[in-house]
């Protein structure tokens, strides 16, 4: 047990007796730990701790967190969930800041194989670098910005085994840009343009037609593009990277639907579909609906876009980040 003693017991059933008793069992319990001069007293095959936090306990005891890091950097900042399962012990580990992290993960596991299950892909595959010692593993990962991992142990090896990778993420070549130009094109029913050129990629609430700025629905970039040199032939992955996107975005390469991103890393594997020359890239890009509200205050009621009773927009409300920001570029992802 480890806290203070008890005065007072913590209903009401049996009122006035209850706190009577409560403070005996306390009394015969707690002896004379007081938590000053007398933090610690056994008690039967037990003991009783008053002054001292439990993580102070459990590591003067020996016992290590059931989740630590090292590396990343100021302010790193990750979140965990332990479950065992039948003999499964899961592990949800949560990168809380906006940026991407590298950081050295040790858990309070020890005799069974790491694996890393994707939550947003949905890829398992076992962990190729990790180290096994004094009960605990400890397994390097790379984490997007507010992005999350699922670490399994479920197969036994060897206590104090050991990964002979280095590392459980792929190496990215140098990235190249695709630079368009993009035509865009929009729905007239919702107030865009039927079809934009956008000679670089803006945000729409940058944009100077104000059709586009306050533009609420799907967009539809399209380019083609030519796979540089040195990603034609050779060993590896090729990855289409989006940069940002508010706030999702569906990819079609060459007529392959190469799924949905909604947040980071906003990438895509090409490998399949890209060809050496005159690749068709297009990208339907959803936001989200205030912009087309805080434009339709603008206008009239009978000229507005959308029917609604939400009324906490104003023409001067700030409008949300939306499109395709960029950049997007192709580069070489190898194992």
């Amino acid at each position: 047990m480890i806290g203070p003693k008890p005065a007072r017991a913590a209903g009401l059933h049996g009122y006035p007796e209850s706190d009577a008793l409560v403070r005996r069992l306390a009394g015969e319990l707690w002896g004379p730990c007081d938590g000053a001069s007398v933090t610690e007293h056994r008690a039967g095959k037990g003991r009783i701790v008053w002054g001292r936090t439990p993580q102070e306990v459990l590591q003067a005891d020996g016992v290590g967190p059931d989740f630590a890091w090292a590396g990343g950097g100021d302010g790193t900042f990750l979140d965990f969930i332990h479950r065992s399962l039948e003999g499964t012990e899961i592990y949800f580990v949560a990168n809380r800041r906006d940026r991407a992290e590298e950081v050295a993960c040790s858990f309070r596991v020890s005799g069974r194989r790491p694996e890393l299950w994707d939550p947003v892909t949905g890829a398992i595959r076992e962990a190729r670098a990790f180290s096994q010692s004094s009960g605990r593993t400890e397994v390097p990962l790379r984490l997007a910005p507010h992005g999350s991992i699922f670490v399994v142990f479920r197969e036994p090896i060897a206590r104090d085994a050991a990964g002979a990778g280095r590392r459980n993420w792929r190496v990215e070549g140098p990235p190249h840009a695709i630079a368009g130009p993009w035509t865009v094109r929009f729905d007239p029913a919702w107030g865009g343009p039927e079809e934009a050129v956008f000679d670089e990629l803006v945000d729409w609430t940058a944009h100077p037609d104000l059709r586009v700025r306050f533009y609420s629905g799907t967009a539809t970039y399209a380019t083609t593009f030519d796979l540089p040199a040195d990603l034609r032939g050779g060993s590896g992955r090729i990855a289409l990277d989006l940069g940002d996107v508010k706030t999702l975005a569906e990819v079609r390469l060459n007529g392959r639907d190469l799924g949905v991103v909604w947040t980071a890393p906003w990438s895509v594997d090409i490998t399949e579909a890209a060809k050496p020359a005159g690749n068709a890239l297009e990208i339907r890009v959803v936001n989200l609906w205030p912009n087309r509200l805080i434009g339709d205050r603008r206008l009239e009621p009978a000229k507005r876009y959308a029917k609604t009773n939400v009324t906490k927009f104003t023409e001067d409300s700030p409008l949300l980040p939306s499109g395709l920001r960029g950049p997007v570029t192709v580069r070489r992802a190898q194992d």
